[in-house]
């Protein structure tokens, strides 16, 4: 099976490390560089460039989307689902390319004045779907909203935000913004897009972006969202990054039922889909589909609440690691994902030099060891185990199969586990508040290495409604925790962060106040006709700005 990926063609040149270094000094040059060490691990090994020749401009993609987003508001979105919904109907100043490298979108440059304020240049003549032109006060107004999340946003978005103090109108076509504190994660927030759309002046106040929207991206929304059947988009004849797109429109479907996706792109009624690893292997070779997979940032974990005064079961450390020994990694990846996948840590696998190595994790941080575990909750006082509900992911399916696997590697250790299934918005609503014992959840791409680790910042908001009740009394290693975590986001350095960042993976390995799982291969299948399509490393679908199809 290939894995290739094709890159889209972009007008514009990927911002290099020197000219940042050039213009910005320490501050941009170190957090790009942050931003794009994740690219060797979202490319192909094998990048194919389209041959210089016209490009069809016409045909609409029927897009299967496995999960129902459950609302396309841009803002404060929890889950990926919303995002992928609408990724191709709003942008941000910045925006990776498909090797992740940082090239400009809304703006063309901008000015580090110093560590904490920055002026944005904005791209002139960029029009928004309505028809009206990108200025500042669009910018200022979205970051008014990114800050404070709008309903049926979650302040739980708001770890995923650099420290950003405020975004004021420099002039028609600049923006100041000053951070509280020096922030490395800046230049990858934005380049990520997924936290930090821009959107028209007033357009929370004047349409419900829950179903419709009003974005500067290569489509414009047709019609509006509806549940449980999908949202559709057509092309813009207006947009600023010509000839983007070559499209006449997307379809999103909803199709929930695998089964029934898998039937919809044999008999031709859409054009591309994901999969799970077995079903597409089982299609790789049919005439006129095409599978292609790649490790994505997503990876599964267990989540717990640890909060004051409950003192739960799992609140003990030693609890929290016989849960770690007795779950059988392996064991989920070669059942669920075909064996494409692997061990992941706080980190997601293949993020760049971030990351634990797959035989650290194998051989002792993430080792099936039963007597271990065993032991474990002996010497905690639960050797007769206790019962808890664990919620998940209704869809997509792989939830549930790990949930399985999961209640039964630790009846094992004698906790028996209730799976609860919920719909993505009902599960992402009570996970941002804290409603949950135990969640099985996931976690996808982030701008910068902090993201991953940003809620145990015990100044995150998420951290008193998820595990405010961790320690009860700090130890020497929590204490680490906390300073690791909050210097690592102020320090600019990239030599000095990755040290940092290796230390503290290992403490969070030790504490597993949330206890990663695996990451896994996605795999997508395509009409054979769709080409510039890739998987992306992201989990997200960019390669839609540039998609065509042949004749």
């Amino acid at each position: 099976m290939s894995d290739q990926r094709v890159a889209s063609s972009q007008s514009e040149h990927p911002i290099s490390r020197r000219e940042l270094l050039t213009k910005a000094g320490q501050v941009t040059a170190a957090a790009v560089v942050t931003g794009s060490l994740a690219g060797p691990a979202g490319a192909s090994r094998a990048l194919l460039r389209r041959a210089a020749k016209a490009v069809p401009t016409d045909g609409t993609v029927n897009w299967a989307m496995d999960v129902d987003p459950g609302f396309i508001a841009p803002i404060g979105a929890v889950a990926i689902y919303p995002h992928i919904a609408t990724e191709v109907m709003y942008e941000s100043l910045l925006k990776w390319d498909p090797k992740l490298n940082i090239v400009p979108s809304l703006a063309t440059d901008y000015n580090v004045v110093n560590s904490k304020r920055i002026i944005w240049n904005l791209r002139k003549g960029v029009q928004f779907h309505d028809g009206h032109e990108l200025t500042a006060d669009d910018v200022v107004y979205s970051f008014q909203k990114i800050l404070n999340p709008p309903l049926p946003g979650s302040v739980a978005s708001l770890g995923q935000v650099p420290a950003i103090a405020s975004v004021v109108r420099h002039s028609k076509y600049q923006v100041q913004m000053d951070l509280k504190a020096p922030d490395a994660r800046i230049f990858g927030f934005l380049a990520w897009r997924r936290y930090s759309p821009v959107v028209a002046n007033g357009m929370y106040e004047t349409l419900n972006p829950s179903v419709t929207g009003n974005g500067t991206g290569p489509f414009k929304i047709n019609g509006q969202y509806t549940s449980n059947v999908g949202v559709s988009y057509v092309r813009n004849p207006n947009y600023w990054n010509k000839p983007l797109p070559y499209l006449d429109g997307i379809n999103y479907k909803i199709i929930t039922d695998e089964q029934s996706r898998i039937a919809a792109l044999k008999a031709g009624a859409i054009d591309a889909a994901t999969v799970s690893a077995d079903n597409a292997l089982a299609i790789n070779g049919t005439p006129g589909l095409t599978v292609l997979h790649n490790l994505t940032a997503a990876f599964r974990e267990l989540q717990f609440t640890i909060k004051p005064g409950e003192n739960k079961p799992w609140a003990d450390v030693r609890v929290r690691q016989a849960i770690n020994f007795a779950i059988n990694r392996q064991t989920i990846i070669d059942k669920v994902y075909a064996g494409y996948g692997q061990h992941s840590a706080h980190v997601a696998a293949g993020y760049g030099p971030w990351v634990l190595s797959e035989d650290q994790l194998k051989t002792t941080y993430e080792k099936y060891d039963l007597p271990a575990a065993k032991k474990l909750m002996a010497d905690a006082g639960q050797s007769k185990g206790f019962d808890v509900t664990m919620t998940t992911f209704s869809t997509p399916a792989d939830f549930g199969q790990i949930a399985a696997l999961i209640r039964s590697d630790l009846a094992q250790i004698g906790i028996n586990v209730n799976i609860v299934p919920q719909d993505p918005v009902t599960f992402a609503a009570n996970n941002g508040a804290g409603n949950f014992d135990w969640d099985l959840t996931q976690r996808g791409m982030r701008g910068d290495v902090d993201g991953f680790v940003a809620e145990f910042n015990p100044t995150s908001p998420s951290y008193g409604r998820w595990f405010g009740g961790w320690p009860s009394s700090p130890g020497a290693a929590t204490k680490q925790v906390w300073r690791l975590v909050g210097n690592g986001r102020i320090q600019l350095d990239t030599k000095k962060r990755l040290p940092m960042y290796q230390a503290l993976n290992k403490l969070l390995m030790q504490q597993l106040v949330e206890i990663p799982l695996v990451s896994f291969s996605t795999f997508q299948v395509f009409n054979s006709k769709l080409k510039n399509m890739y998987v992306s490393y992201t989990g997200a679908n960019p390669g839609l700005y540039a998609a065509y199809f042949v004749k």
